[in-house]
């Protein structure tokens, strides 16, 4: 170990006294990082004695005794008044730099940096966004998100719609996105994640992830990582090529999809749709996704009827008029938002 550098593992033999004066040195140096302040925390809960012994320094300087806080662990009742401990530590720095104390004070009690966003889009329009860690979200129509970033984990909720995901690698942080009853935690990758109203569909692009159960309506401040050496029931890893359906109470279906089937399932990021040999009801049901108009056929008989064709989502009437040309129909409006396609006689 180079002997300039102050910072010692918070793992020594050193007497209790050592290792308050290691966390002296530490703060010294200017390390203290998040980790660091966590393992503080761990270090002043671990022992009933650490406390104490710095507790009784802290007759020495009593320059503001009315600043009280307290380091809280949210995983734990317990809690360590952080004044007895900072008392003694900021001593030698009290004379010299009380402003530069106070402020170093007030860092070091703040609790970890959280940072919270929304993201939504409405029918018809999609939208790019790009997190501070480097990892970019595309997020469809008629969809919404909120984020919640911390020093530990990065956490998306997917309330509605459809998302695909480009993870910025960050083996401290997992990337995980919650959605309905599913947690899909990334392994290096890029993925879609579609809550449809009957179920919901993860595809793999890149990479590989993991998907979970969790209990419906769960917080995400409560959503831990998933272990990735362990399997527990309705547990599955999609890799890439690969894609799951699942419903609320079903278990997770696993598919394999060429790369043809890929780039139609990704063809909205280029404002586009393309069926191949689809029938038309599903492909009626995908393109009312993205109007403010719904479709909708009169005759059941013509839902079976196979559909190819790439549509232009910006161009919804050329869309209707080559469904009328390809299948001898005819489109009447009903009312403001309904357009209904008949066969014609």
């Amino acid at each position: 170990m180079n002997a300039n550098n102050k910072v010692i593992s918070l793992h020594t033999t050193n007497s209790i006294d050592d290792e308050a004066s290691i966390w002296l040195v530490r703060l010294d140096n200017g390390n203290l990082s998040n980790q660091s302040r966590k393992e503080l925390k761990a270090w002043l809960l671990a022992d009933k004695r650490h406390p104490a012994a710095l507790n009784a320094m802290a007759d020495v300087w009593d320059g503001i005794d009315e600043v009280l806080i307290n380091i809280s662990d949210e995983k734990t009742s317990a809690k360590v008044s952080l004044w007895p401990v900072i008392k003694p530590i900021f001593k030698p720095f009290a004379l010299a730099a009380s402003v530069s104390f106070v402020a170093i004070f007030i860092w070091f009690a703040m609790p970890e940096n959280i940072q919270r966003n929304s993201y939504a889009t409405l029918i018809g329009q999609q939208m790019d966004a790009t997190f501070d860690d480097g990892s970019i979200i595309h997020l469809n129509t008629n969809s919404r998100i909120e984020t919640e970033f911390t020093d530990d984990k990065r956490v998306i909720k997917l309330i509605k719609g459809e998302a695909l995901f480009e993870v910025a690698h960050d083996p401290s942080r997992p990337f995980i996105v919650y959605a309905g009853n599913r947690l899909v935690q990334a392994i290096g990758t890029k993925f879609v994640v579609h809550l449809a109203p009957e179920n919901i569909q993860v595809t793999v692009t890149d990479g590989k992830v993991k998907m979970s159960k969790v209990a419906l309506n769960t917080e995400l401040a409560d959503i831990k990582e998933l272990n990735n050496l362990a399997m527990q029931k309705d547990d599955v890893y999609i890799a890439k090529g690969e894609k799951v359906i699942v419903g609320s109470n079903q278990a997770p279906k696993l598919t394999h999809i060429n790369p043809d089937s890929i780039e139609r399932e990704l063809s909205w990021l280029d404002g586009k749709l393309i069926f191949d040999n689809e029938e038309l009801f599903d492909v009626i049901e995908e393109i009312n996704r993205y109007l403010d108009i719904q479709i909708v056929l009169k005759d059941p008989s013509l839902h079976n009827i196979p559909i190819s064709g790439r549509f232009d989502l910006k161009d919804s009437e050329a869309l209707i008029e080559a469904i009328e040309l390809s299948f001898n129909m005819t489109s009447q409006q009903l009312g403001s938002n309904k357009i209904l396609l008949t066969k014609k006689i």
